[in-house]
Parts: structure tokens; sequence; C-alpha cells
């Protein structure tokens, strides 16, 4: 039944169809006149469009008035251009280099995909390309090239023609200093060499050789203290003739200058006295830019501010004193956080944590961390005294109490103790100290309290990429822990551990990477009874032969209790994939054991392990999960599977 309010839509939708027919024809018509005006292109416009539009009133779908034809095809003339491209192709040069330098610098080629409406329109393209294509020729030591352009009839194609001309080489590069507007005589002072400045006579004269050389000497007087040394002249000679380059290039290299009086703005919590021991030179010493850099990196390192800018002045004062400026930004300087976790060797538990960064005034840190799980329990304070008696060196002060239960022992151990943690260089780093630990062992095979006196010595090598996910490099971790029992019976023992790790991308992009890790581990002195069990080394961990019971892997006693062991050996495989931005896959083997001597013995069988990984990368670092499996499973000691979660990769 037809009701009035259907018969409603159905007249509206009669009269949408309507005006949509006639969008359409005026659409038409706009293409018509597009095309009508690109000639060179007629017969296959039309062509396109008989295709697109076949109907039996298209001879009467046009417009009368061609005036408005033309500025309609010109208002739509952009829309439809990408239908007819062009080729570009480049002759009378076999140069590799220089033809890809051509297409880079070519707007002809870069916009090949969107050509003008008319040939006339690729020709000016072609005519605006050839002052830059002749500079890219010399910018490639060609001085005397040539180029020109032939565009074919029908627009399909541009032809860029090259007479590229003799290469010029360097013959000559003259440098004259100037101080203070008089000549100095290059042949007494200790200017740059030409090999310094990365010159070669006799090669192509490129404008990039020119350019890097006059960034050294620059670079090269500053360093030795010139700070306003500038290039007031360069001259470029090329010899038509001879098909050579001289260059002659004059230096104003300015007063020598030293280290100034220093202003400190923006500090508010942050004494400047902090300022001054972070210092890389004194007053009155000779300038030298590197010590500018080295100070602000320790500046920044310290992660008390989060802007820090160092600038010298415009020009020196009195005495050639270069004033310094420094200003900075303080950031937050106290943290805290809370997490819930879970894993298979400790299971669920909470981590709390607070720090002060710089709660003296100088960057002294206090922090507190409290980890407690269902079978460990661990609370620390520590406070770190920044360049403590000399620069990169510091004082840290730490108390901690750990409870710890494993099928092995039930650990609880207070420690006080003190280190000094010093920077060698960027590779080397030592720590040095004095512990003093009360140990309780029970339910395990020598159940007691321990009076420990401890000297932990520490000696770490790397030069990896990156500490938390390194791609390439290697790292060195040796540490000797003297111990010593001063209250009856005395004994003395000293653990010690050597760790290798070696990293090794396989691709250029570094999405796949192969990593190799060596676990070395002796206890010397006192008899495998005497050492408290907690001190002895186990393995099945994180760090040390995933797959295999939380520190289970060591010598077992009666009713499958691990007893510890004296020696250890651990070798561990990974491959490492980046599979997109964030996501990464991880597939690893391991291979080891404890053992009951101080030395290992390769006879007795080794345990194996292996597993799968998976990578989220953060600007942190990857957080890490691991599903580990042990190959040699042992009965009524290890689960089919542990899982791991940390932040970082596992070494």
């Amino acid at each position: 039944m037809l009701t009035f309010f259907n018969f409603f839509n159905l007249l509206y939708l009669s009269s949408t169809l309507m005006i949509m027919f006639k969008i359409i024809i005026v659409f038409y018509s706009f293409l018509k006149g597009i095309f009508s005006i690109i000639r060179p292109f007629k017969q296959n416009c039309d062509q396109r469009i008989s295709n697109l539009f076949k109907n039996p009133w298209n001879k009467k779908l046009a417009f009368k008035n061609s005036k408005k034809t033309f500025i309609l095809a010109a208002l739509f003339s952009n829309l439809f251009s990408s239908i007819f491209c062009y080729e570009v192709y480049f002759e009378g040069i076999q140069d590799q280099e220089a033809i890809s330098l051509l297409e880079s610098v070519s707007q002809l080629v870069k916009l090949k995909n969107s050509p003008p409406a008319t040939i006339t329109g690729i020709r000016r393209r072609a005519e605006s390309d050839l002052s830059d294509l002749t500079l890219a020729m010399q910018s490639l030591a060609y001085y005397e090239a040539k180029v020109s352009f032939q565009v074919a009839e029908d627009g399909s194609s541009v032809t860029i023609q090259v007479i590229p001309g003799p290469i010029y080489p360097l013959e000559a590069f003259i440098i004259r200093y100037f101080q203070m507007g008089e000549e100095l005589d290059s042949a007494l002072t200790s200017f740059p060499s030409l090999c310094e400045l990365k010159v070669t006579l006799g090669e192509r004269a490129l404008p990039e050789v020119i350019l890097t050389a006059e960034d050294i000497l620059l670079d090269k007087l500053n360093l030795q203290g010139y700070a306003f040394a500038k290039i007031r002249k360069r001259d470029v000679f090329a010899d038509l003739k001879k098909d050579i380059v001289v260059v002659l290039l004059e230096v104003e290299i300015g007063p020598l200058t030293y280290f100034g009086p220093i202003k400190i703005n923006g500090c508010d919590r942050v004494k400047k006295s902090f300022f001054y021991k972070k210092l890389h030179w004194n007053q009155r010493e000779l300038y030298d830019p590197k010590k500018l850099e080295k100070t602000q990196e320790a500046l920044e390192l310290s992660g008390l501010f989060s802007s820090i800018n160092i600038s010298p002045a415009q020009e020196p004062v009195q005495g050639n004193l270069l004033p310094l400026e420094i200003n900075v930004l303080e950031a937050k300087q106290r943290s805290m956080g809370f997490g819930v976790n879970y894993t298979t060797q400790f299971g669920p538990g909470i981590t709390a944590e607070w720090e002060d960064r710089n709660i003296a005034g100088e960057g002294q840190k206090v922090s507190f961390r409290t980890d407690l799980w269902e079978k460990l329990q661990d609370a620390r304070i520590s406070y770190l005294i920044p360049d403590y008696r000399r620069q990169n060196q510091n004082l840290v002060w730490l108390l901690d109490y750990n409870h710890e239960r494993t099928k092995a022992f039930t650990e609880k151990a207070l420690s006080v103790s003190a280190t000094i943690e010093r920077k060698l260089s960027d590779q080397l780093r030592v720590s040095y100290g004095l512990m003093y630990k009360l140990l309780r062992s029970e339910r395990s095979e020598r159940n007691g309290t321990f009076d420990l006196f401890k000297i932990p010595l520490q000696l770490q090598w790397a030069n990896v990429d990156s500490l938390l996910d390194p791609t390439k490099g290697a790292a060195v971790q040796l540490r000797i822990i003297p111990s010593v029992q001063f209250i009856s019976p005395f004994f003395a023992y000293s653990i010690n551990s050597l760790t290798t790790s070696l990293y090794q991308a396989l691709t250029k992009n570094k999405k796949h990477v192969f990593a190799v890790k060596l676990m070395f581990g002796t206890i010397l002195g006192a008899s495998k009874h005497d050492i408290p069990p907690p001190e002895r080394f186990y393995a099945g961990a994180e760090n040390a032969l995933r797959g295999y019971r939380y520190l289970t892997v060591s010598p077992i006693g009666r009713e499958h209790k691990p007893l510890g062991g004296r020696s250890l050996f651990i070798y561990s495989l990974e491959l490492r994939s980046k599979l997109t931005k964030n996501f990464g896959l991880v597939t690893f083997y391991e291979i080891g054991n404890v053992f009951q001597n101080y030395y290992p013995n390769f006879r007795k069988k080794f345990l194996q392990s292996i597993g799968l990984g998976i990578r989220y990368y953060t600007p942190i670092g990857p957080l890490r999960l691991d599903f580990a499996v042990p190959v040699n499973r042992r009965k009524h000691i290890d689960n089919a599977f542990e899982v791991y979660f940390s932040i970082g990769q596992s070494f």
C-alpha cells in the first residue's frame, strides 16, 4: 500500500537521482574541456573518455562557451595529469656515481609521475634543471661539463645529454694564516698538515673535500686554543688550459684564548659547588672545546637536569680569558614506584622504591628499595656520594637485608658495605670496598650463623654499543671476593667468577644479532664443608642455565637436595631477531653445570636447556619474556618449563 510517507520518500529519491545524473553530465563536460586543449594527447584522451562514459547522448554533452571550457580545464588539469607520465634518460656519461647524483637533484626525475599538462610545461621543467645538473657535475670535479636536453615529440620521454669534459685534479691547496691582520709564517707554527685535513693532491678537486678540510682545520685550531678561528677568504681557481684546480684559503686564527670566569644560571636545589666538581678544566687553562663536551656529558649523566647549555662568550676579556655561561633547567629529583610481579622462581611479589637524587645539593643520592616475594624478601637502602675525592669516582654506602628460601637452604643475611666505584675510561671500570655480613643458614647441609668480613673487588670492561640491548662488541667482568670468618671456627675463602660476552650483528640493519656468553667460577681456600651453603655456587636462574629449577643445579645430596658447588661452567648462545619496530624474537641454547671441586669436571654430564623469548622494545630497553625447557630434566627436581620476565636482554 502506497502511503503518503512512502510516496514522499520515492519522490525524494527520484529527485536525488536526477541531480546526480546532471552532476555526471557536467563532470563529463569538464573532462571534454580538459582533454580538448591537450592536443598532443587528444586521441588518447577521447578514447579514455569514451571508455569511461558510453551513452547515446555523448555528442550533446559539451560546453558551448570555449572560454568557460578553457578556465575549467585549467582548474582541473592537475586531476588527471598523472595519466601521462614520461621517462628520463641520461646520455653521454658512464660514471654511475655521477648518474646517481644527477637523478637525485633532477626535478624531472623526482616529479616524473606528476607531469605538467603540456609539452611546454615539460620543457620548462627541464630548463630549470640545467643549472642544478651542471652544479652537480661540477661537484664531482667535472668543471667543464655541459648539459642539454631533448623532449620527445609526444612528450613520452626526456633525454638529458651530458658532455662531462675532463676531471679536474687538485693541483695545490695553499693555506695562509693571519693573526690580528698580520700574516704568520706557517713554517714556524704547528698548524695542521694537508694529510690531517684529509686532502690528497692529484685526486679529484671535489668541493666536498674542500669544505670538509675547512671544517677539520677550524676544529683543530679550536683544539689548539684558537676559539675564534675563521675562514676569512676562499679562492678556488680552475685552470681551463691545464685542467687543474688550485685552492687558496686565508684563515684568521684570532687570539690564543684561555678558560675564564663561569656564570651559572638556573640552579635551584643544586648547589653551584656541584658544577665546579663536574668541570673538566681549570680557569686560565688553554681553551679546549672537547673539555666543554665532557663537562656537558657529565652534567647530563647526573640526571639532575632536563636542559643543559654551555656557551662561551663572543669575545675574550682582558688577558684573553674566555668567559663561559652554563644555563640549566633542573629536572625532577625525587621519584617513587610500585609494582606487582610474578615469576616461576619466586612466585607472586611486589616491589616498592623511593629515590632522591640530590638530597644534599651536590648530587648525593639516597635510594630505598624492597622486593617482597613469596620465597624472597629483600630490603636495601643506599647512599651515593658522586665525585668522591676525584672526578668519575663514587662512594656507595649500602645496608641490605635478605631473606631467601630455596630448595638448598634458607638464608637470612644482614650486610653493610662501603664501595668505591671508579671509571678509568669509557670502557673500563673498577670497584673495591669493605663489607661485613651477618649470615644465618637454615635447612641446609651446614646450618649455623657466620660473621663474615669481605673485600669485594670487581673489574668491568665493555665496548658494546648498548648496555641493555647490545648488538656489537664484547664485555668482560671479573669478580673476586675474599671472605674471612673472624669468629671461631676461623676459615677463609675467595669467591671468584669470570663472565665474558660477545655480540655480533649478522645484518647491516642489526635486526639479527648473535650473542654468546661464557661463565666460569671457582671458590678457593676453605674446604667445601666450611663454606656457608648460601655462599656456594648454584645454577638454574634467569642469568645462569635457564629452564632448570631455581638454584638447584649443583651436586645433589639425599632427598634430591642441592648441596652447592665450588666451581661453575655455563655456556649460552642466543639468536636475537627484531621482527618489527617494537617486537622481537629470541631463540637460545644453554649448557653447563656446577661441580664439587674447585675446578670443572668436563667428564661429568652437562645439563642443557633450550628456549624461546619475546622482546618488546621500549626507550629504556627491551622488556624480556623467556620460556625455557630443561633438555635433561631431573626427576623430582625440575619443572616442565620455567618462565622469566625482566628488563633488558638476558646478557
